[in-house]
Parts: structure tokens; C-alpha cells; sequence
């Protein structure tokens, strides 16, 4: 099975135990509200940045259309291959959307694998205080998870560097795995994105939802400290999947457990700080996996 994290496959630790080999991790804690949480979080970033790219795409721009197509307005393909050579883009400027396909399972350039279609309709004007954006899903999946629900995208500000500040609900959302299980998911974020010399430096992300975990379990997440992720983290030496959180803190409640998960202090890594009970256990993204124990974990100091 495909495991899925924002950044790689697996769930590892490096860390270390108190003094007497006994953690409060120690008891039989599921990982997987945590991962999924984490890896929802991690999708919403990369589809946000999929359908910007879709805007900005121009229909009669000859350089970006496809290879194939001798229509008109025919379907163009996004520069660079960056979300794979199978996904195209349709646009309908007289009803304002825009179809988004992968014909197969597309691997972009940050090995991310995307398949089947997502429909983008949109106001009358774009990029401005006031514009919107609102995407569905026909047979979606990212990664190997398929994605559904009504995800609307408005912009609250914009500077003069453009910019943005933006606020995004997600409505009736499900992520379903490849085992069947399902998360569902209500949310509502605030996404702010800064621009320099007409390039993306690095986004932040803030709000809450409520959500239904693959246990069947009801949980609650607050974004208490802003999440910043970057665009490049080039010193990582693997191959990233999706952009990298690099600060910020989260803390989901579950049931009566608190557990607080910390990105860090800015630094380009994939370690972060899980506290549960005033334990505190550093993780690495890269191993992480949903159904883990973390009382199994500590067993691999």
C-alpha cells in the first residue's frame, strides 16, 4: 500500500526516552489522527497551488498548449510538465470554469501522483480583493487518496508585490485511502502567500476544522501558531513530495487526548515536536505512516 505523508512514506522516530525507558507515548496512542491530519493539511497546499497555477494559464497561449490538440480553445498543458505530461487544462471563459485532468496517473516534478478531474469555476474577475474561486472533484485522487468535497477560495487582500491573503472553507470534504476508510472533514483556513520579485517565497496557513478520523474517531484542529511551508528545501537530499512545513504549531483534540504537533523553528527539515501528556517525542515525516502506534515507535530508539 501506498503510504502517505507530505513528504515521503514510512513513520519513523529520532528521539530519545526518559531516563527509565518509560515515555508517556508508552501507552498504545494511534498515530493516525495525527498523520492525517498532517497529510490533509499537506494536500489542501498542494491543491491550492495546483488551481493558482490553472488561473494563470491563458488558453490561447500557443507555447503552453498541447501537442495534440488543433482546437482553439483545445486543452493546454501546464509549463515545465510540473504537474506531469498527462494533465491538461480546459477552459470555459462563457460559463467561468475551468476543467482540470489527469487522463492517468500523472507524477509531477515534486512526486506528487495525481489522477482523474477537478472542476474549477470562478467570479468574473481574478486576482483582486473579492475574487473566487470554487473547485469539485470527478473521481480525484491524490497520491492515491481520493479527495471529494466543495473547496471555495476567496481573496481578502492583495499588495501591491502581489501578495495575498486568502480565506478557503472546505465543505462536506472526505479523503478516502486506498483501504476503504475515510476522513471527513469541515474546515475553514486563512492562507497567506508572499511574493518577491514575481516568485512565491513561502505561504502560512492558520483556521480550524472538524473532522472524523479513519478510526471512526470525532476530533477537532486548532492552528494555534501560524504553519509555514516553503517552496524549496533543497538541502534535504531525497526527493520531497509537496512543499515542506517548516514552523508552526497545531494541536488536535481527541476525544480527551490533547496532542500538540510543533513544525519547528523555520529550519529546512522534516522533524517535528508531538507532545501528548507533557511527553514530548521529536518524529520525522519522512517514516511517518497512518495506522503506526507510538507505543511500537519508541521501540525503535
Amino acid at each position: 500500500m501506498k503510504k502517505f505523508t507530505l513528504i515521503a512514506l514510512s513513520f519513523g522516530l529520532i528521539t530519545s526516552c526518559s531516563e527509565d525507558g518509560v515515555s508517556g507515548f508508552s501507552e498504545n496512542l494511534s498515530t493516525t489522527t495525527v498523520m492525517e491530519t498532517i497529510n490533509s493539511i499537506a494536500f489542501e497546499e498542494d491543491i491550492d497551488e495546483l488551481v493558482s497555477e490553472s488561473m494563470n494559464l491563458n488558453s490561447n497561449a500557443s507555447s503552453a498548449r498541447s501537442a495534440d490538440t488543433t482546437a482553439d480553445k483545445g486543452p493546454i498543458k501546464f509549463m515545465g510538465d510540473k504537474y506531469g505530461d498527462c494533465a491538461t487544462v480546459v477552459e470555459d471563459e462563457e460559463n467561468n470554469t475551468k476543467t482540470i485532468t489527469f487522463s492517468e496517473d500523472c507524477e509531477g516534478k515534486r512526486g506528487q501522483t495525481r489522477s482523474g478531474t477537478m472542476i474549477v469555476t470562478y467570479s468574473e474577475t481574478q486576482g483582486e480583493a473579492g475574487s473566487f474561486r470554487q473547485v469539485t472533484y470527478d473521481d480525484f485522487y491524490l497520491n492515491g487518496v481520493k479527495i471529494e468535497g466543495t473547496r471555495r477560495t476567496e481573496i481578502i487582500s492583495i499588495d501591491e508585490n502581489g501578495s495575498k491573503t486568502m480565506r478557503t472553507s472546505m465543505t462536506d470534504g472526505k479523503m478516502i485511502y486506498e483501504d476503504g476508510t475515510f476522513k471527513t472533514k469541515n474546515s475553514e483556513m486563512t492562507r497567506y502567500t508572499h511574493v518577491e520579485n514575481d516568485e512565491k517565497q513561502y505561504s502560512s496557513l492558520t483556521g480550524s476544522k472538524a473532522a472524523v478520523s479513519t478510526e471512526g474517531v470525532s476530533f477537532s484542529m486548532q492552528i494555534t501558531t501560524p504553519i509555514k511551508f516553503v517552496y524549496n528545501c533543497d538541502d534535504l537530499g531525497f526527493r520531497k513530495r509537496g512543499k515542506i512545513p517548516v514552523e508552526g504549531i497545531k494541536v488536535s483534540i481527541d476525544g480527551d487526548q490533547t496532542i500538540t504537533t510543533d513544525f519547528g523553528d523555520g529550519t529546512c527539515d522534516t522533524l517535528v515536536e508531538v507532545t501528548k501528556d507533557g511527553e514530548v517525542e521529536t518524529v520525522d515525516l519522512k517514516d511517518l505512516k497512518r495506522g503506526g502506534r507510538f507505543k511500537n515507535i519508541l521501540k525503535k530508539k
